[in-house]
């Protein structure tokens, strides 16, 4: 099913080269910036199914990462409309830190990649001011990018218990809604700001002596970014 995906991105984007040389005024060219991202639900998901039988902690916070990559603009002509494809590199996760009663610390980190397709639907209300929204597909690139510290035994558990937890979770693909606001510059220089709203599940538990509670655990991603247009409107 995936290779379909895959396979159907390269006509895709041909496609709408060929109609945009006809239809539309295009610009071109790529993009980069950072993120801070999220993930819903983690503790529920890490503490287990026994999670009101100890007397410990999760606290979370968001990582930081980037985004780049490529973009297609295709202006529909005599409009204030234009679609914009791109295909993006994207890192986010989710950070936990674990304490409980007898001193033990943990922090267990999920880092995840993914290649992101999409598209947005922009309108331009004022010169280069630009609304936007659209959805994003996130093809997941590292599903067991996962770091584990803790002050048990200075460490020295550390691989093994980073290894139960790589085995035990696995992050999988993504799915976004996006939401933009960008301005676009004269001298082919465009910013833009997007937050991402996860509407799918992006951690897999699997069987395991741990009994992982598997839940919703969505993305969430606000980013900025900075692009360069190779031809202009």
């Amino acid at each position: 099913m995936k290779v379909i995906l895959y396979l159907s991105i390269i006509p895709f984007f041909f496609n709408t080269l060929s109609y945009s040389q006809n239809e539309t005024n295009i610009t071109y060219g790529l993009k980069f910036g950072g993120l801070s991202s999220k993930i819903s639900n983690l503790p529920e998901s890490i503490k287990g199914r026994d999670n009101t039988a100890d007397n410990s902690a999760i606290e979370t916070k968001g990582v930081y990462g980037l985004e780049g990559g490529f973009f297609l603009n295709l202006k529909l002509r005599d409009t204030r409309v234009a679609i914009q494809p791109e295909i993006l590199f994207r890192q986010s996760g989710e950070k936990a830190t674990y304490r409980d009663a007898v001193g033990k610390e943990y922090e267990l980190g999920l880092h995840y990649s993914y290649l992101q397709i999409g598209a947005l639907y922009k309108v331009y209300p004022y010169e280069g001011l630009n609304l936007g929204f659209g959805a994003f597909y996130g093809i997941s690139l590292s599903p067991n990018n996962i770091t584990y510290t803790s002050n048990e035994s200075g460490g020295l558990y550390d691989v093994a218990t980073r290894q139960f937890y790589q085995d035990g979770l696995d992050g999988v693909d993504d799915f976004s809604a996006c939401f933009a606001v960008g301005y676009e510059l004269h001298q082919s220089i465009h910013f833009d700001l997007r937050y991402y709203l996860g509407v799918k599940d992006v951690v897999k538990s699997n069987a395991s002596s741990f009994q992982f509670i598997e839940n919703q655990n969505k993305s969430s991603v606000l980013s900025f970014s900075v692009g360069y247009s190779f031809h202009q409107w």
